[in-house]
């Protein structure tokens, strides 16, 4: 049986097994052909979730390197160079010519991943990249910048994250490289070694990794249509003696649930009570029109809100924004050095300029617009099942009719070409049994034929049952 040294590759260990897999490939361990170990198998031995190396697996499918068939498993195939297409003239003086490669998986509709899509990201870019090429100084973007970040970026951010109702200061924002980075950073900051975390019953997998690196303890909290239960956060709060509570309060991922305002005053009365911590990932919150104030609105003493661009604007920016009670800064400036002495001006920059010409909003107007026209389709071709959403959001959250288990549905549905997210992924408690339901991406792709192919395979293999064959792809 292959076993990783996850150790040796850095960042989270989805992403520490990808790059395993691929050296392994390289390196003549893992030959074309060869059978990867079974999910659960590898999971143990390892001592990770299954959700983890499923991950990985998938991390590793998207560059090219795995393939699954269903009864048989994961395999090996034939290395082709990844990167970039070549320049069409060899001689062009160094001037790259070719088109970037999609990391998608050719022949499988990709919906697993919620990651906005336009098509005029192009036009947009080539616009901005001009707008920098033309101006002085830009030679400031190569340096490194402060801990904090430049004090434009953060006033910036201040302006931007101003459109919620939290009315900020720029000295109160940190800008990291992603609201991953920002999570990190506040649960590195906010906890011990072995320490309990609060969050809710089911959670990204990013808060997994993040947790297991520092390492913290997760502890689940019951959710409701609304999210987490006020009543069942204070009960865990004095079982667990945890001070720290993550949550998701607009367009929870994967539920879509949003906190009404009075829930939200709610979750704010039994934190402080009890004298927790919030953590609020408002990452999905900026495309809904109208919503309830933020948590950290409600108890700024109290609350660590954490934004980015990536649900709002473009996700392969990576910038991402934390703002913190004043008292705070100082212990997540450090955390942050720990983890990244300087993250990329550039990038920063590109969102600044968004922001303040109008782009920002314009992306937000479009996206907004889009996740209106995605949810209606699949509310239409998954007409009948027990589907939640939002008219915001960037996913779907399907219940599985019997006796359909969530793993065993998305290794079906990758045999008909659809890679969706099962609800394994996102379950703190490896005791616990995940759920039947699976989140089903509503973005990935700016072709919406692509989608409503993808929703069209879905429906249909759940028409069939699980006795359903799939294909080798």
């Amino acid at each position: 049986m292959w076993l990783p040294k996850l150790e040796q590759f850095p960042g989270p260990r989805y992403q520490a097994l990808a790059a395993a897999i691929e050296a392994a490939i390289r390196t003549g361990e893992l030959p074309v052909g060869a059978k990867l170990p079974p999910q659960r198998d590898l999971a143990w031995k390892l001592g990770v979730t299954v959700g983890t190396i499923s991950r990985g697996y998938m991390l590793a499918e998207q560059k090219g390197l795995l393939s699954g068939e269903v009864g048989r498993g994961t395999f090996v195939k034939p290395i082709h160079p990844p990167g970039l297409h070549e320049a069409a003239n060899g001689n062009d003086g160094g001037v790259y010519q070719g088109e970037i490669v999609s990391l998608a998986t050719p022949g499988v509709i990709e919906l697993s991943h919620n990651e906005p899509s336009l098509p005029e990201y192009d036009e947009i870019l080539r616009r901005s990249l001009q707008r920098l090429a033309g101006s002085r100084g830009l030679q400031h973007l190569l340096g490194y910048s402060r801990t904090l970040g430049d004090p434009a970026h953060r006033a910036a951010a201040a302006k931007w994250i101003g459109r919620t109702g939290l009315s900020i200061s720029a000295d109160q924002v940190i800008v990291t490289a992603g609201a991953q980075q920002a999570l990190a950073v506040a649960i590195a900051a906010m906890t011990m070694p072995n320490e309990p975390m609060m969050v809710e019953s089911l959670t990204y997998g990013g808060v997994h990794e993040n947790a297991r690196l520092r390492p913290a303890r997760l502890e689940a909290v019951a959710m409701d249509e609304e999210g987490i239960i006020p009543e069942a956060l204070a009960e865990t709060a004095r079982r667990t003696g945890s001070r720290l509570v993550l949550v998701q309060p607009t367009i929870h991922n994967p539920t879509t649930a949003t906190m009404s305002a009075r829930r939200r005053e709610d979750v704010v009365a039994v934190a402080r009570k009890h004298d927790l911590t919030i953590i609020e990932d408002d990452v999905y919150g900026f495309v809904v029109r109208e919503r309830p104030l933020p948590l950290a609105a409600l108890a700024p003493e109290r609350t660590i809100y954490i934004a980015s661009a990536s649900k709002c604007m473009a996700p392969g920016l990576r910038v991402g924004w934390m703002a913190a009670p004043p008292a705070l800064i100082e212990r997540f400036a450090d955390a942050l050095h720990a983890y990244s002495v300087n993250n990329p001006r550039l990038n920063q920059e590109i969102v600044r300029q968004w922001i303040e010409d109008g782009t920002a909003e314009m992306l937000v107007e479009r996206l907004r617009e889009e996740a209106g026209i995605r949810n209606a389709m699949a509310a239409e071709i998954l007409e009948g099942l027990n589907m939640r959403s939002h008219p915001a959001s960037l996913h779907c959250y399907l219940e599985l009719p019997e006796p359909w288990q969530p793993n065993d549905f998305t290794n079906q549905a990758l045999g008909q070409g659809v890679r969706i997210a099962s609800c394994t992924s996102f379950v703190p408690d490896n005791r616990a049994n995940p759920p039947p339901w699976v989140r089903i991406s509503l973005a990935p792709s700016p072709d919406r034929e692509q989608l409503a192919e993808g929703l069209r395979r879905l429906r249909s293999l759940l028409e069939r049952g699980p006795s359903a064959r799939r294909a080798v792809v």
